[in-house]
């Protein structure tokens, strides 16, 4: 069985009838999805739900406590209570993304003949590191230079702060992750979702979490010394920090991370044209994506700045 790379530059480059224009077969379009995420840590730590149609439903179980009750002989129950079915929708927007590679290029660069396979390489990771900008930073109602991007789709932290079910946390004039911020929103999170803490994370930027190593650095401790070395990030009452480019400074978002889900349609479709005026060739990726979806509004918190 071909490597997903050697999956990918086929379907872009080849002169078969898949090369020059047409839809992956199921078994690619499952190879791609997996190069694709496998290259992109937040899409590897998320859920990622595969749709075979541009419209999937998602029915979500949440089991409470204290279910148990005492059982009298020839009698049914009086209450049932405690498990709730919460659904959610996946709906897919068709995405394209386009590249034009000079023959230059593809004569003169120092890999040779592998030039094709890493353009194919670095499309397909574009493609995830674009899913995971959208993810968090998707907005319909967008303007200005990035509009057209933006608008795909909206994303986790529009969602977040648009829920009456997610919880708030304000960040305004906070600095202190260690002491402050971090456990005021870990104290905003209703206790059954704490449970799972080896799958909870402090979604945050790079520099949010720099300011925390920091944070522990500056203890008079091995643990300190250690931190500040290394650069390691250590957790947070066994929560994960976990940095995302795309989020911005002032957002930070605690979930347990299978409480983001996005959705990916199989059908996709890769082409490749040569304009022979431009001495160039030209592709182009067409994908249905939804960007992502928060499974339980109340199983996240939000901190920002309001």
């Amino acid at each position: 069985m071909s490597s997903n790379r050697a999956m990918i530059k086929d379907a872009i480059t080849s002169g078969t009838t898949l090369g020059t224009g047409g839809m992956l077969s199921p078994e690619q379009a499952k190879k791609f999805i997996s190069y694709m995420v496998d290259n992109t840590e937040i899409l590897k730590d998320t859920r990622l739900e595969s749709m075979v149609a541009p419209e999937k439903q998602l029915d979500f179980l949440l089991i409470g406590s204290r279910l148990i009750r005492k059982a009298t002989e020839a009698a049914a129950p009086s209450e049932l209570a405690g498990v709730t079915i919460n659904r959610k929708e996946l709906r897919s927007v068709k995405v394209r993304l386009s590249a034009d590679i000079t023959s230059e290029f593809l004569e003169d660069n120092i890999e040779g003949q592998s030039a094709a396979d890493r353009i194919a390489r670095e499309l397909a990771q574009q493609f995830g590191n674009d899913v995971a900008d959208l993810m968090f930073n998707g907005d319909t109602a967008a303007a200005g230079t990035d509009a057209s991007f933006l608008t795909i789709g909206d994303g986790i932290i529009k969602q977040a702060k648009a829920s009456t079910a997610a919880h708030k946390y304000s960040i305004k004039n906070k600095t202190d992750y260690k002491d402050v911020i971090f456990p005021g929103m870990l104290a905003m999170m209703p206790n059954q979702f704490k449970r799972d803490r080896k799958n909870m994370r402090f979604y945050c930027s790079s520099s949010v979490a720099d300011a925390y190593i920091l944070s522990l650095a500056n203890r008079v401790t091995a643990l300190g010394d250690s931190t500040l070395t290394t650069g390691k990030l250590q957790d947070f009452l066994g929560i994960k920090i976990f940095p995302v480019e795309y989020i911005p400074d002032d957002v930070i978002i605690l979930t347990n991370r299978l409480n983001l889900v996005s959705g990916v349609q199989r059908s996709m479709k890769v082409y490749s044209q040569f304009n022979q005026r431009k001495d160039q060739t030209e592709y182009t990726m067409y994908m249905r994506i939804d960007p992502g979806k928060i499974v339980w509004d109340d199983a996240l918190v939000i901190g920002y700045d309001f």
